[in-house]
């Protein structure tokens, strides 16, 4: 006789019940994701009271981030408890094991989810005997997860998840839902303007599977509570400060790594250090001058607050630098290559391109925009 197959809404229920048995984390991935995908449920701007719209969305989102970017197994600013009765059958999201946000649930014998909204209560969707898309999707990332995963190996279940993070929040699966759920950012955006930018590219990059950096992501999940406590125009100009900072060090790599390997390639040893002076290569000479402000600019924005005004005396430095390393290469015309002006040391009787300019003034530009919004 052929056995009966489970029902979806039995491998939901059945899903739920592993969920209960992996680390808080895992816990935490899986239920953000299922957030994520289930905001269909609160898409529509009339569906939500004006007055808490614009806190409870960025509520989601820093819960969100925080999660996701892996800062909250850190500070622990979020938590996942669980109703287990004789299972564990509603699973949540909250802040500090207080304040409720997200909840799954099969408690009432067909999958549900329910969103928070502090003192007013929430929305809800219960899914009658059928199982959606996004409640199947949740069952099959926790199968995929928790499978051979025990008591000694929940590590295993973490990094499954680690690595989950940067697969499509649906998958390859085909929902009405998606499209839906993006148009709670759409209609978020246009009541929260600018100030909504950032969230409408972070969905974005959840949904294609391509994430924005996990680094830039840690730090918005980083920002003061103060400052997520004073709204959405707070955090989006402490956002916006970020990415500047962010942008501007990576553009600092790329000439840091150019200078170094200048430097390895000159002298055939290691480039960890700054360019040397070299008396038969007086190009060299604007490589020592570039790496000084360079260093400098580094430290400042190190602070994580940079001074306006020793920023601004850095860039006038790096400015000049790039003015006298074009004055020089214009007396080398061996140095001008298809009109395009090199900076190069001659190494072993031919030229080596150490630094390209536009590296320089690439620094210089990111310089000035952080400048400009500080």
């Amino acid at each position: 006789m052929a056995l009966e197959q489970p029902t979806a809404v039995e491998e939901f229920e059945d899903s739920l019940r592993k969920l209960g048995r992996l680390s808080a984390y895992a816990r935490q991935v899986l239920i953000t994701r299922h957030l994520l995908r289930n905001l269909a449920t609160i898409s529509y701007p009339d569906e939500i009271p004006v007055s808490v719209s614009g806190d409870f969305a960025l509520d989601l989102f820093r819960c969100s981030i925080t999660v996701l970017s892996g800062v909250n197994r850190e500070t622990k600013q979020f938590s996942s408890p669980y109703d287990p009765q004789d299972r564990p059958d509603t699973h949540h999201l909250a802040f500090s094991q207080k304040e409720r946000i997200f909840s799954t649930s099969i408690a009432s014998g067909m999958p549900d989810v329910h969103f928070y909204i502090g003192s007013e209560g929430g929305y809800g969707v219960e899914n009658s005997t059928e199982a959606t898309v996004e409640d199947k999707l949740l069952s099959s990332e926790i199968v995929a997860v928790s499978k051979n995963v025990g008591l000694t190996t929940k590590v295993l279940a973490d990094e499954r998840v680690e690595a989950l993070r940067n697969e499509k929040l649906w998958q390859q699966q085909e929902s009405e839902d998606q499209a839906v759920a993006l148009g709670f950012f759409d209609h978020w955006h246009e009541w929260a303007g600018k100030n909504g930018t950032f969230w409408r590219e972070w969905y974005q990059g959840l949904l294609d599977g391509e994430p924005l950096d996990w680094g830039l992501q840690r730090r918005v999940a980083l920002i003061d509570d103060a400052v997520w406590e004073a709204g959405i125009e707070a955090v989006a100009a402490e956002i916006e400060k970020i990415r500047s900072i962010f942008d501007l060090e990576k553009r600092i790599g790329d000439l840091e790594a150019d200078l170094r390997r200048a430097t390895a390639d000159r002298h055939g040893i290691g480039g960890n250090n700054p360019p040397e002076m070299l008396d038969d290569a007086p190009i060299a000479k604007e490589l020592v001058i570039v790496w000084k402000p360079l260093e400098d600019l580094s430290n400042e924005i190190g602070t994580g607050d940079p001074d306006p005004s020793r920023l601004k005396v850095i860039i006038e430095r790096l400015v000049s630098a790039l003015k006298t390393g074009f004055a020089w290469c214009l007396k080398k015309g061996d140095l001008i290559v298809d009109t395009a002006i090199k900076w190069a040391i001659p190494a072993g009787g031919s030229g080596y391109l150490a630094l390209h300019p536009e590296k320089l003034e690439a620094v210089i530009e990111a310089a000035k925009r952080l400048l400009g919004i500080l």
